[in-house]
């Protein structure tokens, strides 16, 4: 499996193929740069010296047989492609990436924790929301790259940054937990229409016109309407809290935190994306090495330290 990779030499794995561009040589000669996944991991790899006719019968969605020989690149692990071998009778299904959680252990554990909100008109409002989505919400990733993005990654780094907002607010008792509870939870759920489907998604007509942030403000409006709750100030800041939970206008929210909780749900996403990031890049880079630039944290390189016990 891809997770086992660790040396260079040579390969053989059935894998999928989740990103296929098309690019060609200084020289002209075209060749692919590939994303190949199975349910342990990803691995960066290269397809050289193609004809046209080649370069176009490979696309993503495709399982395949891929032998080669694993090269290190810029400090990351990458795969020189020998051949690909298309396989028909595989499941999308089997190669692809899960949240490390059950979606049964996930929902007792957000369950748990929303019957605990106090706030009565909060609790029913994000009880009647994930009602309404209903599997989708474990089913959809948070991200079409990036981060937690695997079957079940929404409900996963929702429920990762309720953890976090819950051991913050131990240390600010000031802080309103039955917001940041049902933030978090909520706080991405435009998703599910932004893109096309939980596995290998794209982004929709709706996603890139509007976007996830504005598409759940909308239906927060509608929701709290039927529920008559329109009016009250916790349905307002919580409102405000999703609008702004990318922490500043240019990253795409409308309007930045004003009140501690919004300040609070912006942290922990970004928190909870980055470390994402950073674990992946280490999977990927020998200890005592450098991992390879990530153009998602300001084209940092990760030192994936060699100490550790």
């Amino acid at each position: 499996m891809i997770k086992d990779i660790q040396e260079e030499g040579k390969i053989c794995i059935p894998c999928l193929i989740t990103r296929c561009d098309k690019a060609k040589t200084v020289k002209g000669t075209p060749y692919l740069s590939l994303t190949l996944e199975d349910s342990s991991g990803v691995l960066d790899a290269k397809f050289w010296n193609l004809t046209e006719e080649q370069v176009d019968s490979y696309t993503v969605g495709m399982i395949v047989q891929a032998t080669g020989d694993i090269i290190i690149h810029k400090n990351a692990i990458q795969l020189k492609v020998r051949t690909l071998k298309v396989l028909e009778d595989e499941k999308i299904t089997d190669y692809v990436r899960q949240a490390p959680m059950s979606v049964k252990d996930m929902k007792e554990e957000i369950n748990s924790i929303l019957n605990q909100v106090e706030d009565t008109d909060l609790q029913i409002l994000t009880q009647t929301i994930l009602e309404n989505v209903g599997e989708d919400y474990y089913s959809y990733s948070a991200a079409k790259k990036n981060h937690h993005n695997y079957i079940g990654g929404l409900a996963y780094h929702s429920l990762s940054m309720m953890r976090l907002s819950l051991k913050i607010c131990e240390l600010y008792p000031y802080l309103d937990t039955d917001l940041l509870i049902c933030a978090c939870l909520l706080h991405d759920i435009g998703k599910i229409e932004e893109f096309s489907s939980p596995v290998l998604p794209e982004y929709t007509a709706k996603g890139n016109l509007i976007g996830h942030i504005s598409i759940f403000s909308s239906y927060l409006d509608r929701i709290s309407y039927e529920l008559e709750i329109q009016d009250k100030e916790s349905v307002l800041l919580l409102k405000h809290m999703i609008l702004s939970h990318h922490g500043k206008m240019e990253f795409g929210s409308p309007v930045v935190p004003m009140i501690p909780e919004a300040e609070v749900l912006a942290t922990v996403d970004n928190l909870d994306s980055r470390l994402f990031m950073m674990k992946q890049s280490i999977d990927v880079t020998k200890p005592g090495e450098f991992g390879p630039r990530l153009f998602a944290l300001e084209n940092r390189m990760v030192y994936h330290r060699k100490d550790k016990k």
